[in-house]
């Protein structure tokens, strides 16, 4: 997604992200949450139900989808239910010239799913290649693998997580 879009929507995603939060916790659907309970414990230790909740944009002109909110409740093997998260953090991307933002495991071209895009740096979708045609944009100190510690361009190494950016994948905004 091109900056001004994201920039244009960013404060609705977050909005409908708290919302559906608030839902999920919600006394109204404590009779789901219960019957999600029950299902998990009679499926047993090998299966987990869950419900899930997506909030993602189509680009009917790409014809293609990324998710930018994904949360929901499950079971876990115990059949305890929980709250989970399956967002990814935003990362802004340089792409042939040109901004985009999406989800940090998520293709800037294509928006097809692309994990470690530092180990596998070829997208699997579309073949656009990280320290090629796409860079990262650090645009903060924040390390973009652990989002806890700090990195520069001096210090490549993140300080918490120790993690070291490659110079040649990341473009410094």
């Amino acid at each position: 997604m091109d900056q001004d879009t994201w920039k244009k929507s960013e404060d609705a995603i977050d909005e409908i992200a708290e919302s559906i939060d608030e839902l999920l916790d919600s006394p109204e659907l404590e009779a789901i949450r219960a019957q999600l309970t029950k299902l998990g414990n009679r499926l047993g230790t090998r299966y987990s139900v869950g419900l899930r909740c997506i909030l993602d944009v189509v680009d009917w002109e790409e014809d293609q989808s990324l998710p930018l909110v994904n949360t929901g409740i499950s079971t876990n093997e115990g059949g305890e239910l929980h709250r989970n998260w399956n967002d990814a953090s935003r990362q802004g991307y340089v792409v042939n010239g040109e901004l985009k933002i999406v989800p940090h495991d998520h293709c800037p071209s294509c928006w097809g799913d692309w994990l470690f895009k530092t180990e596998n740096t070829i997208c699997p979708e579309c073949g656009i290649e990280l320290g090629k045609e796409c860079k990262i944009l650090l645009d903060t100190d924040v390390c973009p693998y652990c989002e806890k510690g700090k990195l520069s361009m001096n210090d490549s190494q993140c300080d918490k997580c120790e993690f070291s950016i490659d110079p040649r994948f990341v473009v410094w905004g």
